[in-house]
């Protein structure tokens, strides 16, 4: 499992050492915008995020691992909901009461919420914006880690904290308040660099309690202090231990009730009316009217030359142009140009230092040459591709396989456009042995440099 912690301005990772058990900071990336300030460009939010994770990526394998997202609250919106016994459920009176707080930016978010085993009835609801959650999920996939929590950091700092204590976060003289109190959960901001004192109020219902800098100065069991590994080191226990926590990737609704996860069962109730015979006998009529029909519409066709197959012109002038389609499939594109030309090359050239392949340009060894026309060309075995399928069958080939994905739009054709780094020509090779068969797959480029022996192929996927 790998931590990351994603705050305004920068993202973190956390690892666990492999010499002891502890977690520790492996990598932190700075954001090149702040999240508050892209959060509604979708374009502009998802480079940042892949950004990051690129740089990440530099130092850190994060290929088939599992991975836990912590959240900054500064970057999420919160809600106090006390339970109205006018509403069925809870979750619908969040909705309505969020549209109020709102208005139309509501459906900007997804919500979800919980209830503490005391007080009853009183709802703590987080909303993360849709477009940060999908391009969370969309670029971490893409870097081959699989998400299984993405959590409100207040969830972490709270799951265990009693009512008489705060969670504290210190920033110099800056500190973040944390606490599930008798009202339900508080968050709020203490300033203590200038003369006076500055509170801020993010969310409660009670009032900012008196606190002094020297109550937090003194070791006092009232404020527990946090910096990020604790926090990562909270959270992995957490999950270890079940603990229940809110989490992004789950519905949106209401997921924790009186303190336990909610468990969603699906129930049958049979009518309470009886068996109703006159709906069966409306039911039988109907069936035999309809079977009525359909005997005088065979009998009226019955006749006629068209049903009879063996002589028809129209199969005919459909058997021809089906021999058209066949024929037109197995033309050779240029991708099967590229992948043959590219596969032949240790049999054309005694010794390879450098080749660049394009669509309509082939250079070996810094000279231009032709391209090389096969007679025969492939079939494509394996119909399409699926992403996460091909990706398993890759890193088959090599455990250390480096990849990038780009998404694009082509005629209203979605397109993933994917480079792929191997370390060496042969896994190459072996990988285009795997693209080949896909008819959704398509070779754009491959190049190796001078004194590398590194590989790369650009690829196209039509979804």
């Amino acid at each position: 499992m790998i931590y990351f912690l994603l705050d305004n301005k920068s993202l973190s990772v956390f690892t666990e050492s492999s010499t002891r058990q502890n977690l520790s900071l492996a990598s932190k990336a700075k954001l090149h915008s702040s999240i508050t300030g892209t959060i509604n460009n979708s374009k502009k939010l998802n480079s940042i995020i892949a950004r990051a994770l690129d740089e990440i990526s530099e130092e850190i394998n994060l290929t088939n691992n599992l991975a836990s997202i912590i959240i900054d609250d500064s970057i999420l919106s919160h809600s106090i909901i006390v339970k109205s016994k006018k509403y069925d459920n809870i979750d619908q009176q969040i909705i309505d009461e969020s549209q109020l707080k709102w208005g139309d930016k509501t459906s900007n978010y997804y919500f979800i919420s919980e209830e503490k085993k005391t007080p009853k009835n009183i709802f703590h609801s987080v909303a993360i914006h849709h477009f940060l959650r999908e391009k969370i999920k969309l670029n971490f996939n893409n870097f081959g880690l699989s998400i299984r929590y993405i959590v409100p950091l207040s969830s972490i700092l709270t799951a265990s904290l009693k009512p008489s204590q705060f969670s504290v976060i210190k920033n110099g003289n800056k500190y973040q308040f944390f606490g599930n109190t008798r009202k339900g959960f508080t968050f709020f901001k203490l300033n203590f660099s200038g003369a006076k004192k500055v509170e801020e109020k993010v969310i409660g219902l009670l009032d900012i309690p008196n606190i002094k800098k020297s109550d937090l100065d003194k070791k006092n069991l009232k404020f527990l202090f946090f910096n990020k590994t604790k926090i990562v080191e909270y959270l992995a226990n957490y999950i270890f231990n079940d603990i229940p926590l809110l989490n992004f990737t789950e519905s949106s609704s209401s997921q924790i009730l009186s303190g336990k996860l909610k468990v969603k069962t699906h129930t049958y109730s049979p009518s309470n009316e009886g068996f109703k015979y006159n709906s069966l006998i409306k039911n039988l009529s109907a069936g035999f009217l309809s079977l009525l029909f359909l005997l005088f519409v065979v009998s009226m066709f019955s006749n006629y030359d068209f049903l009879n197959f063996e002589n028809s012109s129209t199969l005919n002038e459909k058997k021809e142009s089906i021999d058209e389609i066949i024929e037109e499939r197995f033309i050779p594109n240029t991708s099967m140009i590229m992948i043959q030309n590219l596969s032949s090359l240790d049999d054309r050239f005694s010794g390879v230092t450098n080749f660049l392949l394009l669509e309509n340009e082939f250079i070996v060894n810094d000279n231009k040459v032709e391209f090389d026309l096969p007679n025969t060309y492939p079939v494509f075995s394996e119909g399409r591709a699926n992403f996460n399928e091909l990706l398993i069958s890759l890193f088959e080939v090599e455990n250390n396989l480096k990849f990038k994905v780009f998404d694009s739009e082509v005629d209203d054709q979605s397109i993933q456009n994917v480079v792929l780094k191997f370390s060496n020509f042969e896994n190459s090779l072996n990988a285009l042995s795997i693209l080949s068969k896909f008819e959704n797959i398509s070779l754009r480029k491959a190049f190796l440099e001078n004194n590398s022996n590194s590989v790369h192929l650009y690829i196209s996927i039509k979804k």
